[in-house]
């Protein structure tokens, strides 16, 4: 036997349990009362990179957390995301230091470059089908060849598996966005001192300490703003639970 039909009013309790849910799951969630956040909490910014696969962790600790820190590594295809956090394969890339009691700058600049990588890992261009010359293999270069005697213009293009270690490859971006975004570009960017000097709203200090000096070589240039020191131990491994190496200003 046939159920009669449901009309709109029949519907209306599961259209407002629905709107409910939404609007429970898009809500903010707020500290709890009292909260108070460790004394500077954000004056930090570590950011780790795994030795392989140049993927990339921002931490405001200075040492992994294996769930946050996964969580930050999409899913690109098979074998590519790790089921855990290695502490022989992950190391700190660099740390990005913010003047005593600005930490709130600090969890602003975390929060941009987090954003930013998402974007470089879902929206990508055309192109980014492409191999790139390094990536060629042999077969790769006969093809090219042989495609340009016929007066063709071959370009290899990457298999899905290729895509995804591609995808990976956040390093080089990591650098170039620690670059833009602590030199104040973008809305809203707490990197811009509140209070004018001369007319003028200068941007805050800021020191980033590098496991290897040559990898800031990545962005095309640094604001004035921004000073470079380096680890003591380059080779130092930040584990996920190790501690932090002593700092020494580059000579």
């Amino acid at each position: 036997m046939n159920a009669p039909p449901r009309t709109r009013l029949d519907r209306l309790p599961g259209f407002l349990r629905a709107c409910v849910r939404q609007v429970h799951s898009n809500r903010r969630k707020q500290p709890p009362k009292g909260f108070e956040r460790p004394e500077g909490h954000g004056e930090k910014i570590w950011v780790f990179s795994h030795r392989r696969s140049d993927q990339v962790i921002y931490s405001l600790k200075e040492r992994l957390d294996g769930f946050h820190g996964l969580k930050q590594l999409p899913f690109n295809g098979k074998k590519t995301k790790p089921a855990k956090l290695r502490k022989d394969y992950w190391s700190p890339l660099a740390m990005i230091q913010f003047p005593a009691g600005q930490g709130a700058i600090g969890r602003s600049v975390f929060q941009k470059l987090r954003e930013l990588k998402h974007l470089h890992e879902v929206a990508w261009t055309d192109d980014f089908r492409y191999k790139r010359p390094d990536e060629f293999t042999a077969a790769d270069k006969k093809k090219i060849a042989q495609e340009k005697e016929k007066g063709i213009e071959y370009r290899p293009v990457r298999s899905k598996q290729e895509r995804g270690v591609a995808l990976n490859e956040q390093k080089a971006n990591a650098i170039a966005d620690m670059a833009v975004v602590l030199a104040g570009q973008g809305a809203g960017n707490k990197v811009i001192a509140d209070e004018p000097v001369d007319g003028d709203r200068p941007l805050v200090e800021v020191s980033v300490s590098w496991a290897n000096d040559q990898d800031k070589e990545f962005a095309e240039s640094w604001s004035a703003n921004v000073t470079h020191d380096l680890f003591e131990q380059p080779s130092y491994s930040s584990n996920l639970d190790a501690t932090p190496p002593v700092e020494t200003k580059a000579a």
